[in-house]
């Protein structure tokens, strides 16, 4: 027993460094190209501060019920008022991605210039976007657990508009081949998205702030967005 314990002792003296570095995971909505953008720049942003980050993806909902438990140690890329619902996240302040509610359909007669609008139409959004969920309220949307849902929905005629996020959606129906579906709005909303950590992680916050603001300042993050879009867009079905 004294040789098992000198040699643990001998081992936790002698544990290569990289194995002490500061680990965390973040969680974020899955099939979203704006998530995965976002996870790229905060790979990039904690690297600098020399800290390891692990990026996994659940459905929206999920991912906020994971991190405001602190199961997850905060949310890749989230609006700003996601604080009403998740108390235990705190938000990093630097803007790292942008979405934009825009609404699409298969019959492009409809336009939608206005959220009010959607009123008469069946209209289907993403659970667990919030800003979009706040907006669409009073017209009794259905709810789906993702995009590809959501698509598949408008597809098969079983709604008559999705109301999403622009960069998440296109990109989903670009990759299903629904050639028939259309945006048939401009923005409804722009809005920011920021990190957020749980609150046992808020130490986190002085680190990465300064990190992303630089990467902001530089154009860092543009690029990064930029990068990503043109390789998601060759994975488009030609």
């Amino acid at each position: 027993m004294k040789k098992i314990q000198i040699l643990f002792i001998c081992i936790l003296i002698f544990k290569p460094f990289s194995l002490w570095a500061e680990s965390y995971v973040f969680s974020g909505g899955k099939n979203s190209l704006a998530q995965s953008i976002s996870a790229v720049v905060l790979v990039n942003a904690y690297k600098k501060a020399g800290i390891n980050i692990k990026p996994v993806f659940f459905d929206l909902q999920y991912s906020l019920q994971q991190s405001n438990a602190g199961i997850t140690d905060g949310e890749i890329a989230r609006v700003a008022k996601i604080v009403k619902f998740t108390p235990n996240l705190i938000q990093v302040p630097v803007p790292i991605a942008s979405l934009d509610a825009v609404a699409f359909s298969k019959n492009t007669a409809i336009k939608i210039n206005s959220w009010s609008d959607l009123a008469g139409y069946k209209v289907t959004i993403v659970s667990g976007v919030k800003f979009i969920e706040v907006a669409t309220k009073k017209y009794k949307p259905t709810k789906t657990i993702s995009f590809a849902k959501a698509a598949e929905l408008l597809q098969t005629d079983k709604t008559d508009i999705v109301v999403t996020s622009k960069i998440a959606f296109v990109n989903m129906v670009h990759r299903k081949n629904y050639t028939d579906i259309k945006p048939v709005s401009g923005s409804l909303k722009h809005i920011e998205l920021f990190h957020f950590v749980h609150k046992k992680n808020q130490h986190l916050i002085a680190k990465i702030t300064p990190i992303l603001q630089q990467m902001q300042d530089t154009g860092e993050i543009d690029h990064i967005r930029k990068s990503q879009l043109m390789n998601a867009a060759q994975q488009f079905p030609r």
